[in-house]
């Protein structure tokens, strides 16, 4: 009796299929890390869009002339970008981790463009000392008086 064909194709299948549920198990498990990642890098969309939006709003208000520029409101954007910056290398290794195992990250386009336009940020907006806060203060002074001159680009 088990010696019969039914027998073994029918060991063989269970062995396949109890081989399968295992592989299957580890693969559910890193297909879940990988929507984990996904949320990860969408909690850095997030945080970065409400961040600009914050950045925006203040200088709008100090152009429109709602509230006096303040070089503490600029210090803490400035902290809260390179803040931003901190989980950006784990993000990256974890990422790198997923598409090894050959999964797509859906919003990994719009991670990395936050990523390249916040590195720009804290690159060519560094936090600058008194003399260069001053000079800021006098271009924006001579804007709101009207002595500069506006230009744009036309297409």
């Amino acid at each position: 009796m088990l010696d019969s064909l039914a027998y073994r194709t029918a060991k063989n299948r269970i062995h396949s299929f109890a081989g399968e549920g295992e592989e299957m198990v580890v693969r559910h498990d890193q297909a879940m890390e990988c929507f984990d990642c996904r949320d990860f890098l969408q909690l850095g969309i997030d945080a970065y869009q409400w961040l600009t939006r914050a950045d925006e709003q203040l200088r709008e208000e100090v152009f429109a002339g709602q509230i006096d520029h303040n070089a503490e409101a600029d210090q803490a954007i400035d902290v809260l970008y390179k803040t931003w910056l901190k989980p950006c290398d784990f993000a990256e290794k974890w990422i790198t981790v997923q598409q090894q195992r050959n999964f797509e990250i859906e919003n990994l386009t719009e991670f990395r463009r936050c990523v390249e336009e916040v590195r720009a940020i804290v690159r060519d907006n560094p936090h600058v000392g008194p003399q260069m806060a001053e000079k800021r203060d006098l271009a924006i002074a001579e804007f709101e008086r009207g002595a500069t001159v506006e230009w744009e680009i036309r297409k």
